[in-house]
């Protein structure tokens, strides 16, 4: 199975920015990227947290709210910026797992490709 790359907008207050994003199931997150692929959204970076990167070492992070958008699907969720980040070639952002479940969206293990999924009210 290969890597996910999948197509998605982000919105602030100020403008939206449509950005190339690898889903990373790994990320219990929503969306991290550079501070440069968001700036003029309008989007108040005041909030931080701490991240454990995979080498053990501990960063820490500056983030705000913006609208996701992913196909037809949007929510809201955290955009962290992260201005060391270390992106592959034509990839502007990370896309997490709790964005992907907020989306109505889940990796077929079997395909390794983006797939709705079906959510119902009880």
């Amino acid at each position: 199975m290969g890597s996910v790359i999948v197509d998605m907008e982000i919105r602030g207050p100020g403008g939206g920015v449509m950005l190339r994003a690898l889903v990373d199931t790994g990320l219990y997150g929503d969306v991290i990227t550079v501070p440069e692929k968001v700036q003029g959204l309008g989007i108040e970076f005041r909030y931080e947290r701490a991240r454990r990167l995979p080498n053990g070492s501990i960063v820490k992070v500056k983030y705000g709210g913006g609208e996701i958008r992913v196909e037809d699907s949007v929510t809201y969720g955290d955009v962290e910026v992260w201005p060391d980040l270390k992106l592959p070639t034509n990839v502007d952002a990370l896309l997490g797992v709790t964005a992907l479940e907020k989306l109505g969206f889940r990796v077929d293990p079997k395909t390794g490709r983006l797939e709705k999924i079906e959510l119902y009210l009880l």
